[in-house]
């Protein structure tokens, strides 16, 4: 097939990306310093305190992914604990009734 294509030759991709240096710690400063700036009723304004306030709550969301997972862990263990109790006293109790009624 690759003999076929004479003129036809496929091209590589080419990409404009500029890549660019991201300070979140900076710009959270920038942010707190332009709200305690300016105090007037500016529409604008109240909408960036609105986006950071939300930003806060969602800051706390590794906090509480981490709890429910150690919540998770800790039901998932208690299971398996009660699972290889229920086993073990099956097999104690009745595998030996079962192994003499095929017997």
């Amino acid at each position: 097939m690759g003999i076929l294509n004479f003129g036809k030759r496929i091209k590589n991709r080419k990409f404009d990306y500029v890549p660019r240096h991201y300070d979140q710690e900076r710009e959270e400063l920038e942010d707190r310093l332009k709200r305690y700036k300016i105090r007037d009723g500016d529409p604008q304004l109240i909408k960036e305190r609105i986006k950071g306030s939300f930003r806060k709550k969602y800051r706390t969301k590794d906090e509480y992914s981490s709890r429910s997972q150690k919540r998770s862990n800790r039901i998932l263990l208690v299971t398996l604990v009660v699972l290889l109790i229920l086993s073990y006293i099956f097999l104690t109790e009745y595998l030996p009734r079962i192994i003499a009624s095929f017997q």
